[in-house]
Parts: structure tokens; C-alpha cells; sequence
């Protein structure tokens, strides 16, 4: 039984061209997200009403030590670096969020989903949670997939429970989670794919004028954030240097794609959660979680068509506290990986356990 792990890997997708770049790619389907003209989720007349709060540090109480506010959600929402709405050529769309992720390693884009396929994708979701579907994201069975828990474990650090979003049907011998999950997934399996689409647009003019490589994309994780739970800090791939020793290895993560859903999102009515970013430089990763932590920080507010991109080995991040069991907000999350670096991580990290075991014996001895 395989590791439910995002580590297995989708093939990579050829650059996309014009007006393919935004979530709501215009084609027909049950869904209906064909014809129309797909308007902002935060459209005054559709049926999405998101508002953040007025109140600046409402949404969280455990700052204490941060660095100031560089940006967060106004009372009309977040404020979006880039609105696909306004960008007719997806080419020229890609090169500004390339050069917004190269100057603050970060970007955060409005992503133009129809409303329609924003709320299918919600319901679905709601459905999975009630009915017990989101299970551990990481499952131990061997050697091998218990190194490679320790490494996924940088980015999962807060994933309690999760839904794995595949292609495929559901394989033989699938537990009944995974066989709940399997179904009911239309909107949830579009948005991924769409998801996976974009972040591979963006994939050649990374490396270009970044020098971030990629090659494939994993599957997309469905998470749920719900609760009175605090979040740590951390980066997705926290690696050391390649000769360092006792480091951990590159798991292969270059961009971390978050999209948020949830389409009746008020902080006043008592909801939080989000996403904080700490601004260091995007050049290189931050020396440590206490210096990431005095770097301004960009706040971003949970609310539907908000999609947040950032280099996954450079950008310190944060889950914004969640409070009561009665409010819950999904997240779907996508990465982009180098297949070079995810083949080496496994070898160093075998390496790494033969170390611990000879010294262990060598200290019985």
C-alpha cells in the first residue's frame, strides 16, 4: 500500500499559452464554467460576499515579536498584487507575477474562478469533512516512507487531517477514506487541475529570470483548518547546504501554490485564519525562524478566489490562529518540484539513518 504522499509526482506540463493562466479557464462542463464572462468572486453582483475585518490586529493575538504589517486585508478584502480579470494576455499576466515573485518572493493574485465552480468546490469540501474523509497526510510503513515523512513533515507541519486530490480513480485496495474521498470531487478535481496548469505556465520564465527550475507539479492537498489551534512558523523546504552535515536534504520543493475557497468569509461574524508571510530576501532563505520573524510581514485574509504563490525554500509562513469548533475554512495547495533534487533527497537521507544506526551501535559498544 502506497504512501499517501505528495511526493508522487504528476508529469510535467508544457508552458501554457495566452489566456490559459487563470483558474476559470473558459470551457464547458458539468460545471457550467463555460461561456460568460467568469466575474471577480468579489464582484458586487454575485453571490459571493467576502469582507475581512476593519480591526488590524483582530485576526491574530500571538504577534508578540513579529516584525510590522507590510500589507493586509482591507475591509473590502485582500489587496491583490495581480487580478486576472484585468489580464486579457496570460504570457504578459505570467511575467508580472514572476517579477512580483522575484522582488518579495511572494505573490497573491485575485485568480478569476467562476463563482459557480467556487461554491461547487466549497460544498464538496464541507461534504468530505462531515462525512470523515480528511485522513493523516503522511502514512508510515516502512524505512523508506518513514525517511520520507521526516522530510514531508517540513511542509506539513500543521496538517492534521487532509484529502489528497488525484486524477485517477480511486486504487485497488484504497482505505474507506480514501474511498469516500474519491467521490464527489468534480469542482475540487478541476480547480487542481487548473491549479497544476498554472503554476507550469509560470514554470519557463522562473527559471529564465529567477532561476527557479521545476518539472513537475504533485498532487493538490485539500486542508481544513478548524478549531482553537496556535500554527508554527516554518518554510516548505527547509534544506541545509548540500555537503552540510546533519542537514536536512532539498525535498525538491521550488513554489508553494495555495488557492483559497471559501466564499461567505466575514472575520466579524468570528472567523479567522489565513496566511501570514514573512518578507525576507527572496534571493535566499532566512537565516532563522527569529530573523524571518522581525521581516515585515504580508497578511493575506482566507477568502474565495485568493491564490498565494511563494518560493517554497526561501519564504518563511505562518497559519494564522483558528478559534471555535463551528468555523472552518479549506485551503487547496499544490507543489511544484524538481524531480533531480526529490531523487537525491532519498539516497542522503538513507545515508543520514545509516549514520544514526552505526553511531548508536558504536555508543553501545
Amino acid at each position: 500500500q502506497q504512501s499517501q504522499t505528495k511526493h508522487q509526482p504528476r508529469p510535467p506540463r508544457a508552458p501554457l499559452g495566452p489566456l490559459r493562466l487563470a483558474l476559470g479557464a473558459r470551457r464547458g462542463g458539468p460545471l457550467g464554467t463555460g461561456g460568460g464572462g467568469g466575474g471577480s468572486a468579489m464582484g458586487k453582483e454575485g453571490k459571493i460576499r467576502t469582507k475581512a475585518s476593519t480591526e488590524a490586529m483582530r485576526w491574530a493575538d500571538d504577534d508578540e515579536g513579529d516584525g510590522p504589517l507590510f500589507r493586509e486585508p482591507s475591509s473590502m478584502g485582500n489587496e491583490f498584487d495581480i487580478r486576472m480579470k484585468n489580464e486579457p494576455d496570460g504570457v504578459l499576466a505570467a511575467k508580472k507575477i514572476v517579477d512580483h515573485i522575484g522582488k518579495r518572493g511572494v505573490c497573491v493574485c485575485e485568480a478569476n474562478a467562476p463563482e459557480q465552480l467556487i461554491e461547487a468546490a466549497y460544498f464538496e469540501a464541507s461534504e468530505l469533512w462531515e462525512d470523515g474523509a480528511f485522513a493523516p497526510p503522511l502514512r508510515v510503513h516502512d524505512d523508506r516512507s518513514m525517511l520520507e515523512a521526516q522530510l514531508w513533515g517540513q511542509a506539513l507541519k500543521d496538517e492534521e487531517k487532509v484529502v489528497w486530490i488525484r486524477d485517477a480513480t480511486t486504487p485497488t485496495g484504497a482505505t474507506a477514506q480514501e474511498s469516500c474521498s474519491s467521490k464527489g470531487m468534480n469542482a475540487l478535481k478541476l480547480l487542481a487541475k487548473n491549479m497544476s496548469d498554472f503554476a507550469a505556465g509560470l514554470g519557463e520564465l522562473l527559471q529564465k529570470e529567477q532561476g527557479i527550475e521545476f518539472d513537475r507539479i504533485g498532487h493538490a492537498m485539500l486542508s481544513c483548518y478548524t478549531g482553537d489551534r496556535q500554527y508554527c512558523l516554518h518554510l516548505d523546504n527547509a534544506h541545509g547546504e548540500e555537503d552540510s552535515p546533519g542537514s536536512l536534504p532539498d525535498n525538491g520543493m521550488r513554489l508553494t501554490c495555495t488557492y483559497y475557497f471559501n466564499p461567505h468569509w466575514d472575520p466579524d461574524d468570528g472567523n479567522q485564519g489565513g496566511l501570514d508571510l514573512f518578507l525576507t530576501d527572496p534571493k535566499v532563505s532566512p537565516a532563522s525562524a527569529s530573523s524571518a520573524k522581525k521581516s515585515p510581514k504580508l497578511r493575506v485574509a482566507p477568502h474565495a478566489d485568493t491564490l498565494v504563490m511563494f518560493l517554497s525554500d526561501r519564504m518563511a509562513h505562518r497559519v494564522i490562529p483558528t478559534r471555535g469548533k463551528d468555523s472552518k475554512w479549506f485551503a487547496l495547495t499544490v507543489w511544484a518540484l524538481s524531480g533531480t533534487a526529490m531523487n537525491q533527497m532519498t539516497r542522503k537521507m538513507m545515508a543520514m539513518r545509516q549514520q544514526a544506526s552505526k553511531a548508536d551501535s558504536d555508543s553501545d559498544d
